[in-house]
């Protein structure tokens, strides 16, 4: 009971804010090998506009390690291509710490038939620095999770 109140409490508090950034419709059409995959970094992502050379230049800002910003919070910007389209209209995104509890949980809406999702989350606190963190983009199924991308983070 203790850890149920424990998690709804910290989903609570931690609630994190998700600001949406303009994705080019080019972008739409990523290539094969970025699907269910999540790009991440510290500063906002540059989205190349031509499909040559899309996803190279996309990983090339990739970044997995996270350190605390000048307000002591961890700031993950990250664009999430998704395994298939959105079957719904809500997304959540969420940030679990190597205990699986969530530390950052925020819900956006969405449009059906979406491939993708450019946007932030912060991070304000976590039991579990130094340790891998999920970060997991999906859509909510019959009070269940359905993963639509996912990555491994570090906060530290």
């Amino acid at each position: 009971m203790k850890k149920s109140i424990l998690t709804g409490f910290m989903a609570a508090c931690f609630l994190a804010g998700l600001m949406l950034q303009g994705f080019p419709a080019k972008a739409q059409s990523a290539p094969k090998a970025l699907r269910g995959k999540i790009i991440t970094n510290k500063a906002a992502i540059d989205i190349p506009a031509a499909l040559k050379g899309f996803a190279k230049k996309l990983r090339k800002q990739d970044r997995t390690i996270f350190k605390k910003n000048d307000d002591g919070k961890w700031e993950i910007h990250f664009i999430a291509f998704f395994r298939w389209p959105l079957p719904a209209e809500q997304i959540g995104v969420v940030v679990l710490d190597a205990k699986k509890e969530p530390v950052a949980v925020a819900n956006v809406a969405g449009t059906k038939g979406q491939k993708t999702l450019a946007a932030h989350i912060i991070v304000e606190t976590t039991e579990t620095p130094g340790k891998k963190h999920k970060l997991r983009v999906y859509y909510p199924k019959n009070d269940k999770p359905v993963v639509l991308a996912e990555k491994i983070i570090v906060l530290k």
